[in-house]
Order: C-alpha cells, then sequence, then structure tokens
C-alpha cells in the first residue's frame, strides 16, 4: 500500500490586504464535493467513495478555480514574515518565508506542533537527510494555495511549490488548530483519497475536481 506523510464550496478565494502590506488567501469552509476518475494513472481504490468510473469525495473545507491556484505572498512581494496564525494560509505564508530565508532549522520547528518536534529531533541530527531537507527547502521560490479541508481532527492543506527544478510540485501539509492558532504538524497517514488527490495534482487543476 503507498503510504504518504505529511509534513507538514467552491470558493473562488481573492487575496485580501493586512497591516503592513501583508496579504493572504481568503479562508472560509463550506461543504462539498471533489470527483475524479477512477482511471486516473496511479488511481488507489477507494471503493465506498466510487460511483460508476468516478470518485466522490465528501468534504468541509475551500478550494481555489483559478487555474494556477491561490499564490502565498512572498518576502520579495513585501510579507512581513510574522502572523497571527489565525488561518492554515498564514502559517503556510510564514513557513514559504522561512524556506525563502534559507530554512533555518530553529524557524521551521516553531511553526510545529510539539508532538511534531521528536521528528524533528531524528532528521535534524541525520547530517545527510537534514542537508537534503535545507537544499530542496530553500530552493522554493514560492507556493500557491489549492485545496484545504478538515481531516483526521485537523487541516488539510494541498499546496503547489514551485522552484527552479519544478514549476510546480504539488505538496499536502497538515495543520492543528489549538486556541485559534494553526500549527503544522507532522502526520503519518496511508489515506487513499489523500494519495489520490497528490496524484491527481500533478496533472490537473483543482477546477477539474469539481463537476
Amino acid at each position: 500500500m503507498k503510504a504518504i506523510t505529511i509534513l507538514q464550496a467552491v470558493i473562488l478565494s481573492f487575496a485580501f490586504r493586512a497591516a503592513a502590506g501583508d496579504r493572504f488567501p481568503v479562508f472560509s469552509e463550506a461543504p462539498f464535493q471533489l470527483t475524479l476518475s477512477t482511471q486516473m494513472r496511479g488511481y488507489e481504490p477507494t471503493p465506498q467513495d466510487e460511483a460508476g468510473t468516478n470518485a466522490v469525495y465528501k468534504i468541509t473545507g475551500q478550494i481555489f478555480t483559478n487555474g494556477t491556484g491561490e499564490p502565498l505572498q512572498t518576502t520579495t512581494e513585501g510579507f512581513s514574515g510574522v502572523t497571527d496564525k489565525h488561518t492554515p494560509w498564514k502559517t503556510l505564508t510564514e513557513l514559504l518565508a522561512v524556506y525563502q530565508q534559507g530554512y533555518d532549522q530553529k524557524k521551521v520547528r516553531a511553526l510545529y506542533t510539539d508532538s511534531s518536534q521528536e521528528y524533528f529531533d531524528k532528521m535534524f541530527t541525520n547530517q545527510a537527510a537534514a542537508a537534503q531537507m535545507k537544499e530542496y527547502y530553500s530552493s522554493v521560490t514560492g507556493m500557491q494555495a489549492l485545496l484545504g479541508f478538515e481531516f483526521a481532527g485537523g487541516y488539510v492543506a494541498f499546496v503547489n511549490e514551485s522552484s527552479p527544478a519544478a514549476a510546480k510540485h504539488p505538496m499536502p501539509y497538515y495543520l492543528v488548530k489549538t486556541n485559534g492558532v494553526y500549527r503544522l504538524s507532522t502526520f503519518d497517514n496511508d489515506s487513499k483519497m489523500l494519495i489520490n488527490l497528490w496524484v491527481f495534482f500533478a496533472t490537473h487543476t483543482a477546477a477539474e475536481l469539481i463537476r
């Protein structure tokens, strides 16, 4: 069985401008459904969600249907680097800033839950793995929000990460809300729905999930 580790209705959201010129995708939630073909290459069967040749996933969240996704503001575009973390997109905008500033380990850890720290303890003591992570994440030049929804007591946010090596690289992040603040969390999960969405975003746009 395939598995992915997350480190990590139809609403066409537009950016709003906050203090100091910071801007973020508008965060809102509503129930809706996603539909993808069971004939998709790499599809993992989810019989309980299948209707004919489609898999239909009912979720509560939001989707960005403007083709390329909603860009998260970068530091070069004026982002201050700090938010109140009151939405998943604010927290991810902070994470992007940390990536762009060279992937400082302490700053990365500060955005993650306490329960995630053991993972980083192991990862950062492995010099080869730590160097590989730093090389990749410090090369990320942008993120585009694609889809977000409630999942397993937290929130899954799919984004496209762009870098010199790849125009888009779909990546799911998992966040947990505590006392009104969204923090990132490591999350081992073998959900076939998440795998199918991950595979889907490699070759499709979010708008194609709505039928």
